[in-house]
């Protein structure tokens, strides 16, 4: 920031923080920019539990840092066996995983996972991503049942 007064780092508490539902945030940058939003903020924007749960959270940095590191765990493993099994992930640096299904119908794969009671999300409709589809990172169990329905689903 000290290099470049303009830069705004935005950041939000959901993923990391574990506290999505919340909606809360904050941003990182020079004073003139932080007095600037200032001016155009309505007043009473963000209520009293949001920023004590915001206080609250910074508190225990320590268990966020495990999290995260929890997670990325995970994800590399979850990246692994999606390998093997002969799909194509993209790398991430986030809690979800897009994939590609060579070779697949990914609604076909998709709706056999719901079949499953596996939700993931379907984006093979979106711009450029043909094809693919994206989970999100859970604790190992639901990371196993999603890959044991996966691979019935390819079967």
């Amino acid at each position: 920031l000290a290099d470049n007064p303009h830069l705004v780092v935005v950041r939000t508490f959901s993923k990391t923080w574990s506290l999505a539902g919340l909606r809360l945030g904050y941003a990182i940058a020079d004073p003139e920019v932080v007095d600037a939003l200032f001016r155009v903020t309505l007043p009473y924007h963000l209520d009293s539990v949001k920023q004590l749960a915001g206080q609250l959270a910074l508190e225990h940095v320590a268990e966020m840092h495990d999290r995260v590191g929890r997670v990325v765990a995970e994800r590399e493993r979850v990246v692994h066996a999606l390998r093997a099994l002969g799909l194509r992930p993209y790398p991430s640096d986030a809690n979800f995983v897009l994939f590609a299904l060579p070779g697949r119908d990914a609604r076909e794969v998709w709706r056999s996972l719901v079949r499953q009671s596996v939700l993931v999300r379907d984006v093979s409709g979106f711009p450029r991503l043909d094809g693919c589809l994206r989970v999100t990172i859970g604790t190992p169990e639901e990371d196993d049942a999603f890959l044991a329905a996966l691979s019935v689903a390819l079967s």
